[in-house]
């Protein structure tokens, strides 16, 4: 046997979780053993391991496989070792490319003990059945695994291998999690500051400011691992991923990724309709309505000025004829804010497609504050006449909305058996010769098309309106929120967050030769409230009115 003196004997080993399926023992430790024994027998010197130990063979990502063929590519390997072709991989196309081409070209000799198989004695028939057999292997194991998985998801069992920050797992069953009470802290704080106007950098800089420990460092320090470098270095991307976290309402979201196959490793988001949610499978961190209401904020991009102010009604105020947001305008010209203010986004000094929908700051939070407080007072005072009032409101609002999206799912519905007709008959045309082929692809192609338009608009349709017909306005939460800001004295972010949902600004109406602006409210969980905000005198006693 000849090897050059400066070249070495590559020894791999690989052993996954499949190799369970083997019915044969497969340890990284047999393996080593193994191919050393056999590097000593053939007189192979020069001998370095490379290990991955847990990755599939479909994977050649492996940090030891890719750490070998670093040295295969420096032509520093001149012969490389393993127990069977299966463990260097099971990926059919990839497996021929290395034994035909890629270790040729690099002067690798290559041996697989167990198959017999040997570069230096030329080629080996059954290898190539082999690969192939090893590939089928691979990929009836991944439709096994994704069977188990599916199984579970659809128990509701969670799917991902450690909790979220925040949780931890159940050391009396380690399917389920429990809070961790000091994670679950730094969990509520980010929301809170969140619902208090803060976005994620700014969060980010909070808590790097106040020292406390990243995810990384805190799961580092609880099970003892080597600390990272930067243990306070938050980012915005992680506090968006806590932010987003719908697990934190107590719940379990499963299959919320996917791969297409097996071969294609890259995890795709998978469409919120095809996820499995399960109510109520651990404690909560986050009420659901604060989350949802974080989710909504979120989608409102709340950007400071030139002048670095913000408004704690950025990305709330809306405009009644467009519906675009009301832009926050400040300037430096004036010693205070009196003259800052909100203008409509597509105003664009008159050049725009959309009138002036202008208010100054300081008289929309002076009439805002007002309502606020009219609208709790007469909620407290007379809880029983509001609810009974929301929900005869809410019922006759989803009627009408449900109405309208039945009536266009049935004009939907028509279209679509005409369109059919349509391109039967222009079949039966062109069968006849009545119309010609180029005609014939040229307006079916377009009635198609149509057709698939509307067949999306139609299960839009369906899927809203069964969302709709179940959905119900959640006054016991907006009462909640009613009895803590019961005595509400002023107007924060926070306490605007949480009670309001937008504010619509309509256009300025001349009456007595001045300009009047009608400002709607709309409340979370409730929407508009119509009913009389004038507020009511307070009653001799204390007791609630009849």
């Amino acid at each position: 046997m000849n090897q050059q003196p400066d070249k070495i004997t590559a020894l791999y080993c690989r052993l996954s979780q499949d190799d369970a399926l083997d019915g044969e023992s497969n340890s990284i430790t047999n393996q080593k053993a193994l191919l050393s024994k056999y590097a000593v027998e053939h007189g192979f010197r020069n001998t370095m391991l490379f290990v991955d130990d847990g990755f599939s063979g479909t994977n050649f990502q492996r940090p030891g496989f890719q750490e070998m063929m670093k040295y295969v590519e420096d032509y520093s390997v001149s012969t490389l070792i393993v127990k069977d072709l299966s463990r260097l991989g099971r990926e059919y196309s990839y497996m021929g490319r290395l034994q035909d081409f890629i270790f040729p070209a690099y002067d690798v000799r290559f041996i697989a003990i167990n198959d017999d198989v040997d570069s230096a004695k030329g080629e080996n028939d059954f290898a190539v059945f082999k690969n192939v057999f090893n590939d089928y292997y691979a990929k009836d194991t991944s439709k096994k695994i994704r069977a188990v998985v599916r199984m579970r998801g659809e128990a509701g069992e969670h799917l991902a291998s450690n909790p979220p920050y925040g949780y931890i797992k159940d050391p009396q069953d380690k399917k389920k999690w429990i809070v961790d009470e000091e994670a679950a802290k730094v969990v509520q704080r980010i929301f809170d500051l969140c619902i208090a106007g803060k976005g994620p950098m700014q969060i980010a800089k909070i808590l790097t400011a106040e020292k406390v420990l990243t995810v990384t460092a805190y799961h580092a320090k609880q099970k003892s691992w080597t600390m990272p470098d930067n243990l306070y270095g938050w980012n915005r991307k992680s506090i968006a991923g806590i932010l987003e976290r719908r697990e934190y309402t107590g719940c379990t979201v499963n299959f919320k990724t996917y791969t297409k196959s097996l071969k294609f490793k890259k995890r795709l988001e998978n469409p919120k309709e095809n996820q499995r949610i399960f109510e109520g499978t651990q404690s909560a961190i986050i009420e659901y309505g604060q989350w949802e209401r974080i989710q909504a904020l979120r989608e409102n991009k709340r950007r400071a000025t030139k002048t670095g102010k913000t408004s704690i009604f950025s990305g709330l105020v809306r405009c009644a004829d467009c519906g675009a947001k009301l832009y926050y305008c400040t300037c430096n010209s004036y010693k205070d804010d009196s003259q800052d203010h909100f203008v409509c986004s597509n105003y664009k000094s008159n050049t725009g497609s959309c009138q002036i929908h202008y208010i100054r700051e300081i008289t929309l939070y002076k009439r805002v504050l007002e309502c606020v407080q009219r609208t709790l007072t007469y909620v407290r005072l007379f809880q029983d006449d509001f609810t009974q009032e929301m929900l005869m409101q809410d019922e006759a609002s989803r009627k009408a909305e449900l109405a309208q999206k039945r009536k266009a799912l049935s004009g939907a519905q028509k279209r679509m058996e005409n369109l059919d007709k349509i391109i039967q008959h222009l079949y039966e045309d062109n069968v006849l010769g009545k119309l010609s082929d180029l005609r014939f692809q040229k307006l079916s192609a377009q009635y198609e098309t149509e057709q698939s338009e509307i067949r999306q608009l139609s299960e839009t349709l369906e899927r809203e309106i069964t969302e709709e017909a179940e959905q119900v306005s959640d006054i016991g939460r907006f009462l909640q929120l009613a009895e803590r800001y019961s005595d509400i004295q002023e107007l924060d972010a926070a306490t605007v967050n949480e009670l309001i949902e937008k504010i619509v600004i309509h256009n300025p109406e001349k009456i007595d030769g001045r300009k009047h602006v009608t400002i709607e409210i709309y409340f979370t969980y409730v929407g508009k409230i119509r009913i009389p905000l004038q507020k009511p005198e307070l009653p001799a006693t204390t007791e609630k009115p009849a």
